[in-house]
């Protein structure tokens, strides 16, 4: 089945019509023609994949990973990254009507990768199944996390009982850690710093340590990091021009994680109150609280929900909340609290969007920053400046 591909969708899909009926074609790009294959019917739309490309896009690359037809680790190798920055200030420019600015970071990012185990094989989950595609580099990691991974891919798995791998990277050292028993293989990572294994460390201090702009953060095994250290960069420098010249006494630092962003801008403000679920990153946060010998931040252990209604006089919120944005609850109280300053942190624009129309009744919009901390992939980290009517 022929058909012209008019437009992208939100996630990187090529958009066409059959019989009226649009039909949306992974990896095909505005301006083919393709034959596609239906692969998916439903009552209001199809799903499809490309058969053959009739009329190629002159901006079509040959992806440069043998491994990204079938693995889900990223969307983006096929296309231009000209093409990759217009995408997604296109798509700010639908949802939030405005884009300010666009930063751009380097390949081979990630700090952080899951790696699963079945069958004798390491690597990567082929794209919505639980299958695996074998892999021995990856083009968004580090250098050095595909040193690890290349050792890995050599190991015959069959001896040892493993179902998962997470490998970090900070401040040039790495830490393994193992959802099995690798005992007898430690020695041929004897260049990794620290190594878990079911979660007994058996080699190192069981964490690593990143620097960012001065300060110093633990990085657990566990606990949520920023997987992007340029992108975190280029954060940080926003946050710090965003309150520049700001007179902050009070604020709240939502969804806190280890504190990154508190403890940033803690010499911005007089006084913060971290809230975060998980355990291990508030113990995290105490540790790096001390470490850096900061006196203004109260870390709280809880969901935001069951501690936003307690807040009042407050001057700046930065939120920074799971994929799945905000509850209701949390939008109805930062309505109460009415706070001079929000500064919304999300890496997907489809939740931010939808937070953003309840919070529009009292903030207007003042900033939307984009950084593409996730390059060849269709999420981006948006920075959005909020100030009260």
């Amino acid at each position: 089945m022929k058909l012209e591909i008019l437009k992208f969708d939100h996630f990187g899909r090529g958009i066409g019509k059959i019989n009226d009926k649009v039909i949306f074609v992974d990896k095909a790009l505005p301006g083919e023609e393709v034959e596609v294959k239906i692969t998916k019917e439903k009552k209001n739309y199809l799903e499809g994949k490309i058969v053959r490309i009739i009329k190629e896009s002159s901006r079509r690359i040959k992806p440069i990973c043998p491994f990204y037809n079938q693995c889900g680790g990223c969307n983006f190798l096929h296309l231009e990254e000209s093409l990759e920055m217009e995408f997604k200030i296109d798509k700010a420019l639908e949802l939030f009507g405005k884009c300010d600015n666009y930063y751009e970071t380097k390949d081979n990012y990630r700090n952080k990768c899951t790696l699963h185990v079945k069958n004798n094989k390491v690597g990567y989950y082929i794209e919505k199944t639980n299958e695996i595609v074998p892999i021995n580099y990856c083009y968004l990691l580090s250098s050095n996390i595909n040193k690890v991974i290349k050792d890995l891919s050599s190991i015959n798995f069959a001896n040892y009982n493993i179902n998962k791998i997470i490998i970090k990277e900070n401040n040039d050292k790495l830490l393994l850690n193992i959802d099995g028993e690798m005992d007898s293989l430690i020695d041929r990572f004897n260049y990794v710093d620290t190594i878990i294994c079911n979660n007994k460390i058996v080699k190192g201090k069981g964490y690593l340590e990143e620097v960012i702009n001065n300060k110093i953060f633990k990085i657990t095994k566990d606990a949520f990091f920023q997987v992007n250290r340029q992108g975190l960069i280029i954060i940080s420098n926003i946050l710090e021009k965003i309150l520049e010249n700001k007179k902050i006494n009070k604020a709240l630092d939502l969804y806190s994680g280890t504190s990154l962003w508190g403890i940033l801008m803690s010499d911005k403000v007089k006084s913060i109150t971290s809230i975060e679920i998980n355990k291990e990153a508030c113990q995290n946060a105490l540790w790096n609280i001390k470490k850096n010998n900061i006196k203004n931040i109260k870390v709280i252990n809880g969901k935001v929900e069951d501690y936003i209604d307690s807040f009042n006089n407050i001057d700046l919120v930065i939120i920074d909340p799971p994929r799945s944005g905000l509850d209701k609850k949390t939008k109805m109280y930062l309505a109460k609290i009415f706070s001079k300053y929000l500064i919304y942190i999300s890496c997907d624009m489809q939740t931010l969007k939808r937070d953003l129309e309840e919070l529009k009744k009292i903030y207007k919009i003042e900033e939307i920053n984009l950084i593409n901390m996730f390059r060849r992939t269709y999420h981006c980290e948006v920075v959005t400046l909020l100030e009260r009517k």
